[in-house]
């Protein structure tokens, strides 16, 4: 476990990208989902498409996510949607679950968001989809 803490954080936090770095803290997270403070690394970034990677956690929660975003405008108020595929370790529950988001994304600086919207996961045991509002501030670096 000790490996994959280093794997997820310590590595991509010190390689030479930058802003491919992204620090989430909010209500739940359109990337990493159920998570008050949420991490992701944008390991390919288009024009209007990202793919990412990344670690949130909760007091008693924590995720691994990859997917990709996409988004609809980009602009100073960008409208978006994330699909990603989320590892998750709850008490009472640990599985896969995919998820979906669609938001917006007000730049207030060219390096911090704050980001507002709806997300969506399916418990693939029990075949619920709860739907969680979100609302994060984001910084890159």
């Amino acid at each position: 476990m000790k490996r994959l803490w280093v794997i997820l954080f310590a590595v991509p936090i010190f390689s030479q990208n930058i802003n491919k770095h992204n620090m989430s803290i909010g209500i739940f997270d359109d990337k990493t989902g159920m998570s008050l403070i949420g991490y992701t690394y944008t390991y390919q970034e288009k024009e209007i498409d990202e793919f990412f990677i990344g670690a949130g956690n909760a007091i008693y929660a924590f995720t691994g996510s990859a997917g990709w975003k996409h988004f609809y405008k980009k602009s100073k108020l960008s409208y978006y949607s994330v699909l990603s595929v989320q590892g998750v370790i709850v008490p009472g529950f640990s599985g896969f679950m995919p998820t979906a988001s669609f938001g917006a994304e007000y730049n207030i600086s060219s390096k911090t968001q704050i980001k507002m919207g709806a997300w969506v996961g399916v418990l693939l045991s029990t075949g619920e989809y709860p739907v969680f509002p979100f609302v994060t501030l984001n910084r890159k670096f």
